[in-house]
């Protein structure tokens, strides 16, 4: 699978950040899956339908058979907050969503944010495909449970400040490592926190025998990634975790 990763310079304007990624995407045309960061139109709420508005905008703008994961972003639905995504295609409406499970204390999204109920999985070009948005990744029961439904590849749509930067991505390196899997991590860039955190990017893409397939530094860019499924396969040889965990139980 060829995957894309979109690596944005977010500003507080929607529109601009539309047309940023459309350009972006001139560059993803080998792409099968393509996939936003976190709050990537911006770090306020907009309605649901503003969101999916601009999703299909974009995916109409993209070869027929590609997938779009629409990041994750702070939405307004009816009186309550959600960090939610969706998955389009070209000509198609948003479907397959997901919403970050458990929202971040340190950073107070419990105070407004509504948590999402469940997981999500897809199949898309013989792969199947399970989400996380930003701290989910942190919880390893999270990413264990995808695991064990049968995913290879976790996406993780997140705005991580430049201090927790190298923490993430050892965190992305652990899951893929010990649920064999391919971990995908999509940060913005050029952003900051309310509290003047800077966001400086570092998405990465972790492979499940323990390496980095890439890093990328604090530039906006799109970076096109190979994952080849051998690799889960080879590395499953020697690292039966769940095969393992499967075979036994430990609660009751």
């Amino acid at each position: 699978m060829k995957l894309a990763l979109v690596q944005l310079w977010r500003t507080s304007q929607p529109e601009h950040n539309v047309e940023r990624v459309k350009r972006l995407l001139l560059r993803a045309c080998e792409a099968e899956v393509i996939v936003l960061p976190e709050n990537w139109l911006g770090p306020f709420p907009v309605p649901a339908e503003q969101y999916y508005y601009y999703l299909r905008e974009i995916a109409n703008h993209l070869p027929r058979g590609v997938l779009l994961a629409g990041g994750a972003q702070y939405l307004l639905e009816g009186k309550r907050i959600i960090s939610r995504g969706a998955f389009i295609k070209p000509g198609h409406a948003p479907f397959a969503f997901y919403s970050k499970v458990f929202p971040s204390l340190a950073v107070g999204e419990r105070a407004y944010l509504t948590p999402g109920k469940h997981l999500t999985i897809i199949e898309h070009a013989g792969w199947k495909i399970g989400v996380l948005v930003c701290v989910d990744l942190f919880y390893p029961e999270l990413a264990r449970c995808l695991s064990l439904a049968g995913c290879s590849l976790i996406i993780n749509p997140a705005g991580i400040p430049a201090e927790r930067q190298n923490l993430w991505q050892s965190m992305g390196l652990v899951r893929a490592s010990e649920n064999t899997v391919f971990v995908a991590g999509i940060n913005s860039t050029g952003g900051a926190y309310p509290d003047g955190r800077k966001i400086t990017g570092g998405s990465f893409v972790a492979w499940p025998n323990g390496n980095y397939g890439v890093t990328l530094g604090s530039e906006e860019t799109i970076s096109l990634v190979e994952l080849d499924k051998n690799l889960i396969e080879e590395t499953r040889k020697r690292w039966p975790y769940l095969r393992d965990i499967k075979k036994k139980k430990y609660y009751r």
